[in-house]
């Protein structure tokens, strides 16, 4: 790619100009409080961390020197389309070439690849930075200016460029998300690519994207698509040391995916969240070895004391007194008060990245941690991660589930309706936990669950674990039909569906389970079929009536060089005593920073979880579904 590029595209080096070299580190302080420890490794973490490198390389979590470079040059590629497509709407609106070539336009990548954390075949997560003369509407999507006007033409439209260059496929553009994004495959590459069009009439040669002040007068779909980039280069500028990081952030974000607790869309935490998390322990420990890093990742999570907010920074104000954005914070903004576990952003505006973690998916989250804990303190002499990254056993942990089918036909279809019913499926999560004597075990992975008898038809099935805890044996019944109902009513209102976009949900035994889930339970064999009869229901008492839920219409891990226990008590004290105050000392840092400025939803703070959840998950539900 070329030069100019390359600087906030690529990840950067591994030590920075400036990062302190391994060892100790001349600053006593990183983040919101003194570190826990400054050591720095013995000679058996470095072992243990060689150890645990080649078990991330076994793993193949680490792409080979080819693929890093095609990506490279895929980028470099999409720079070029996307100036060359600067170029024609500056043109078009009658500008000469000097001033479309003195536009500018920039391409930012963020998350894992920015990172520096990607693996084999991950998507890059990119934004295209242009001038204000680029309208996102018009420009990026070719939506007409106005309603019942015409579209622009298509050669300056840039989804269309982007499907007419013959190296796009499988491109899906969603104007109206959240975060509008366009999906797509660009030599087989997988790209998620956002526009932010700031209010400058050009971007200079020294375009520093985390001045707060390139979103002044912008609007909150353009701060939202712009907050990745400021979000993830913010991280790497508050650890210690970016290889260290890079590592054991690597480590926790795959420990995540395979005991299915990564999911930030299903209520667990996302890439960004697990990131801060890992950079606030390096903070804590900033000469440590990736394998100690590890092992005080799950000790301090452990013993931290939620809700008190994790932080990399104070949350600051300096300068952004014209900016209009709201940001966390629980002293002034009630919603954010009913936050379990928040984890916030260093940059502005803050957010917290985990607003969409229930009561059910934080126990489930706490279970997994602890279990990390015990795992690294039996482990710590063997060397061996395999144990912490087993695969998660739902499917043998539990004895009944509920199955979601996200059905459609033709696969364009069928990929916006996932999409749209995998952003809701937390709120299926919500109506579920305000079930008496019901526990809901969520799973973030979907599963493709063709039909024989209906090839046609696409169909994602996710499945939730249910657990019952009831009061005496005579009333063993849960009634899950009202609460479904009320869901499925939820999605089946979005304005883009048709009749062939449509989601299935039944409750069903673990032997009932599809055959498409048993490479996650039992490679060796096959499972038996489901059945689709509602076999252990009973009838509802008000209709005599069984409820069908299925129907189109809603029928119903401490260090190793500790050498003596004495030392190693204490330092078990420091950890708890050091995370209970660091969780003390941001809590109040936030309320006092805070308190001053009525600042801002965070990145999906739109639909906020608290409100939604006390809105619509509070409802008194008849017994009806026999377990």
């Amino acid at each position: 790619p070329p030069p100019a590029m390359a600087s906030h595209t690529s990840p950067p080096p591994a030590k920075t100009a400036g990062e302190p070299p391994q060892g100790d580190v001349p600053n006593p302080r990183f983040g919101m409080t003194e570190p826990i420890s400054r050591a720095g490794p013995s000679a058996g973490d470095l072992r243990s961390t060689k150890g645990l490198e080649e078990g991330l390389r076994k793993f193949g979590l680490y792409e080979s020197r080819v693929e890093m470079q095609r990506r490279e040059s895929v980028l470099g590629e999409l720079e070029g389309v996307v100036t060359e497509w600067v170029r024609r709407v500056c043109l078009a609106q009658g500008m000469t070439e000097g001033m479309a070539a003195a536009s500018g336009v920039r391409i930012y990548t963020f998350g894992s690849y920015r990172l520096g954390v990607n693996g084999p075949g991950a998507d890059i997560d990119t934004l295209c930075v242009t001038p204000r003369h680029i309208d996102r509407a018009r420009d990026v999507f070719g939506l007409p200016a106005y309603a019942g006007g015409p579209a622009p033409p298509a050669e300056n439209v840039l989804v269309e460029i982007l499907r007419a260059s013959g190296k796009v496929e499988d491109l899906v553009a969603v104007a109206e998300a959240y975060v509008p994004v366009v999906k797509m495959k660009y030599n087989g590459v997988e790209i998620d690519l956002l526009c932010a069009c700031l209010q400058v009439n050009s971007l200079p040669e020294d375009f520093d994207i985390l001045n707060n002040a390139v979103l002044r007068n912008v609007d909150d779909a353009t701060q939202r698509s712009i907050n990745g980039v400021r979000v993830t280069d913010a991280i790497l500028e508050l650890v210690p040391n970016i290889e260290n990081f890079r590592t054991t952030l690597r480590a926790v974000k795959f420990w995540a995916k395979r005991r299915g607790v990564y999911s930030n869309v299903m209520g667990f935490l996302g890439g960004v969240a697990w990131a801060i998390l890992v950079a606030r322990i390096c903070q804590l420990y900033p000469n440590a070895a990736p394998s100690v890093l590890l092992s005080r990742f799950f000790k301090v999570l452990e013993f931290w004391k939620w809700p008190g907010p994790v932080l990399l920074r104070p949350i600051a104000h300096d300068g952004v007194a014209d900016l209009a954005f709201k940001e966390w914070n629980p002293t002034l903004n009630p919603a954010d008060r009913r936050h379990l576990m928040p984890v916030i952003t260093p940059a502005y505006p803050a957010m917290n990245s985990t607003h969409n973690v229930s009561l059910s998916t934080l126990a489930i989250i706490k279970k997994e941690i602890s279990r990390g804990k015990t795992l690294l303190d039996q482990n710590t002499e063997s060397g061996s991660f395999d144990e912490l990254f087993e695969k998660s056993g739902f499917f043998c942990e539990c004895k009944n589930y509920l199955e979601v089918d996200i059905c459609a036909l033709g696969l364009e279809k069928a990929r916006r309706w996932k999409g749209l019913v995998e952003s809701k499926l937390r709120f299926l999560i919500h109506k579920l936990e305000s079930i008496p004597n019901l526990t809901v075990h969520p799973f973030p992975v979907d599963f493709s669950n063709p039909r024989e008898n209906e090839p046609s038809l696409c169909v994602t099935s996710f499945f939730f674990g249910l657990s019952f805890d009831f009061p005496n044996e005579t009333e063993k019944k849960v009634n899950f039909t009202e609460p479904v109902n009320e869901w499925r009513m939820q999605v089946h209102d979005w304005p883009d569906r048709d009749q062939e976009m449509f989601v299935e949900v039944f409750p069903i035994k673990r032997k009932q389970l599809p055959s498409c889930v048993t490479p996650a339970i039992n490679p060796a064999g096959r499972l038996k079929k489901k059945k689709r009869k509602s076999e252990g229901v009973v009838p509802d008492p008000s209709t005599n009536k069984v409820p069908r839920l299925d129907g189109e219409n809603g029928e119903e891990k401490l260090a190793p060089e500790v050498a003596a226990a004495a030392v190693e008590a204490a330092e078990v004290k420091a950890a708890e005593d050091g995370a209970a105050a660091a969780g003390a000392a941001e809590a109040v840092a936030v309320g006092v920073e805070a308190a001053g400025d009525g600042l801002v939803p965070g990145a999906g703070d739109a639909e906020k979880v608290g409100e939604d959840a006390a809105g619509e998950g509070a409802t008194d539900l008849p017994a009806s579904v026999l377990v």
